[in-house]
């Protein structure tokens, strides 16, 4: 089959990296997490990730279509313990609820009424599916339907039918009024939650519905504006016995916790269960589960092309760092080495001839950080092999970057599952990225879908994605271009360290926001501190950062609330180490700086952890050379 059409199939299955993307074949792609079962109770829950971490698959599948397609007619819809009702938030809808036309109070009353039509439509919409998956089932009475009207302020409806039409055209005229505020009359307004109590209490007496859970699947909660939180927190707080609410939103999305009754705040688990993604799947469960999430799809490809292979750990094979040493020319680097072995002792000698290139270079590597001789260092490592070895164990892996520093193309290999696993953060749209274009440029080069991916293929598939990812963050928010520049700025300083880490502590990646600076001192004041804040805040929210937290303390300078990485996904681009490494005390100023001065911050902060700032930028980098020369 031609390489176009293979193509479109990897991207189809692949490239559609949002739920939205994939439509009806998210139900059929669709694998359990291990968290699953906790979002089926009783208990309002809510499902914390960032994007692409499945939030949205997850909730989709909790709804009557999702479970609908899940059991496939095994279970008789008549048989299922709870029906989950699907709802996005829309930010072209919540923002208009704000504005200098009304006060405050006022968007508050009009936002709880459109709340109410919104969750009686996505209920009157899951009585028509019920009725027509199990049809002669027991409906709502007349009088019922016409209290739910009056109880919204609108006409009078006797049927189910006719009370989902009535709701939805409401919702419309309501949305339009709300575009001619002042222009039109105001519309009567319904009690928050009160008609969503009644339609619920009422089809808790339906026999079909009896013993049964409604969930309210609410996606994208971080949408919501503040006030419009506490107004779905209310809801959730006090929610009927029938509903409840499952929630989905990114980190530090849910901004606020308390209901309008400030008195109140949500806590876990006292009014929910949190359920964070991230938490819920360690490494190992994570690698687990995102190969039956690919591999389901390579099962699907396999159906057209059944000489593809069928493992995406086959697909995307791994190698040793010696063996990444030896692609990156380590044996040119230990040549002159080794004739000095051949000048040692016999007794020496015998010890070091049998040595691989890495642990030979290793020597050369740790003799420069220590500012020794490579004969000293020799002579080391024969008298004490033990020692050398854990040493080696421990350092061998940040040697690998420093091997080709100054060359152009590949200077750092980034392959294998396991490390494409590592590289997406638990981040499921992001190893679907990852393979998508490792796919691509296995095609573009002619080889065949049967073979593995080479090495080459798969890293620079992923300085690809990290520099589109990295490229798209200004547009995800308000402070989209100022963490353009903060991830331009670290990702710089830790691609710097790692290629200069001889004599210093391996893989440094990671940094704490050290604030000895307070208001009125060098670094600034409370504002500023706030938009650092908000900023970290942003870049955690938008996966360019993930935050850990703090360790101990180590100085008056250090705090305990929080270390940051860039997100994995970033380092190939920058060429520095993606796993979970040592950290750096970065000052509020130098965040700053690596925004507002880019080329003297990064020179500071380099200095301050004994790094020069003289290699040239990285042929990846180039296109971000305004920014390195402070023209940005």
């Amino acid at each position: 089959m031609p390489a176009a059409s293979i193509a479109e199939k990897l991207s189809d299955l692949f490239g559609s990296y949002k739920a939205e993307w994939l439509r009806e074949s998210i139900f059929e792609l669709f694998t359990v997490p291990a968290y699953f079962p906790e979002l089926t109770t009783a208990r309002p829950c809510v499902l914390i990730g960032g994007r692409g971490t499945g939030k949205t698959t997850v909730l989709r599948m909790l709804s009557y279509e999702g479970q609908f397609a899940l059991h496939k007619e095994k279970i008789p819809v008549s048989d299922w313990r709870y029906i989950g009702m699907y709802y996005r938030v829309n930010t072209n809808r919540v923002t208009a609820f704000s504005g200098d036309k009304l006060p405050e109070s006022e968007w508050r009353r009009l936002f709880g009424h459109y709340i109410n039509l919104i969750l009686c439509g996505l209920g009157t919409k899951m009585l028509k599916w019920y009725r027509s998956a199990e049809p002669g089932r027991e409906v709502l009475p007349a009088e019922i339907c016409q209290e739910i009207c009056e109880s919204l302020c609108l006409p009078n409806a006797d049927s189910e039918d006719e009370l989902d039409r009535v709701i939805s055209k409401a919702k419309s005229s309501f949305e339009a009024y709300l575009n001619n505020i002042g222009q039109c009359e105001a519309p009567r307004l319904s009690m928050q939650g009160a008609p969503v109590d009644l339609l619920f209490e009422s089809l808790g007496k339906l026999s079909c519905f009896k013993n049964k859970l409604f969930f309210f699947l609410m996606d994208e909660y971080e949408n919501f504006l503040d006030d419009q939180q506490r107004t779905v927190n209310t809801l959730i707080k006090h929610a009927g016995a029938h509903y409840t609410f499952k929630i989905g939103v990114r980190e530090l999305g849910w901004r606020i916790r308390i209901t309008h009754n400030q008195n109140e705040v949500l806590n876990s688990p006292a009014d929910y269960v949190r359920v964070a993604i991230s938490e819920r799947l360690d490494d190992d469960m994570f690698g687990r589960f995102a190969q039956e999430v690919c591999n389901a799809r390579i099962r699907m490809l396999k159906a057209d092309f059944p000489e593809m292979l069928g493992d995406v750990f086959n697909l995307l094979p791994g190698m040793s760092d010696e063996e990444e040493a030896r692609l990156l020319g380590v044996k040119s680097m230990v040549a002159d080495l080794r004739d000095q072995i051949k000048n040692l002792s016999t007794e020496r000698r015998k010890n070091l001839e049998d040595l691989d290139d890495l642990r030979l270079y290793f020597c050369a590597y740790w003799a420069r950080g220590q500012n020794r001789s490579i004969s000293m260092i020799l002579n080391e490592m024969a008298e004490n092999p033990g020692a050398w070895e854990r040493r080696f164990q421990e350092y061998k892996y940040a040697s690998l970057f420093t091997i080709r520093p100054r060359t152009t193309g590949i200077t750092k290999y980034y392959c294998g599952w396991p490390v494409f696993v590592s590289l997406s953060g638990k981040n499921i749209r992001y190893l679907l990225e990852l393979i998508d274009h490792s796919l691509l440029l296995h095609l573009r080069d002619g080889r065949a879908i049967s073979e593995p991916v080479s090495f080459k293929n798969q890293t620079v598939a992923a300085q690809n994605v990290g520099r589109k990812n990295l490229s798209e963050l200004e547009g995800l928010s308000t402070h989209g271009g100022q963490l353009t520049k903060l991830l331009l700025g670290l990702g710089r300083v830790f691609g710097v360290m790692a290629a200069d880490s001889a004599g210093h502590a391996p893989e440094v990646n990671q940094f704490k926001l050290g604030r000895r600076i307070w208001a009125g001192e060098a670094y600034g004041n409370e504002v500023e501190l706030k938009r650092i804040d908000d900023l970290l805040a942003s870049a955690v929210m938008h996966l360019a950062c993930q935050s850990f937290p703090g360790t101990k303390r180590k100085d008056v300078g250090d705090t305990r609330e929080k270390a940051y990485q860039l997100h994995p996904i970033f380092s190939p681009y920058f060429v520095y180490s993606h796993k979970k490494g040592r950290d750096i005390v970065l000052e509020v100023g130098d965040i700053a700086g690596l925004i507002d001065a880019p080329k003297s911050t990064i020179r500071r902060i380099l200095g301050k952890n004994n790094r020069a700032d003289q290699r040239d930028i990285p042929e990846q980098l180039r296109l971000f050379g305004g920014y390195y020369d402070g023209q940005l």
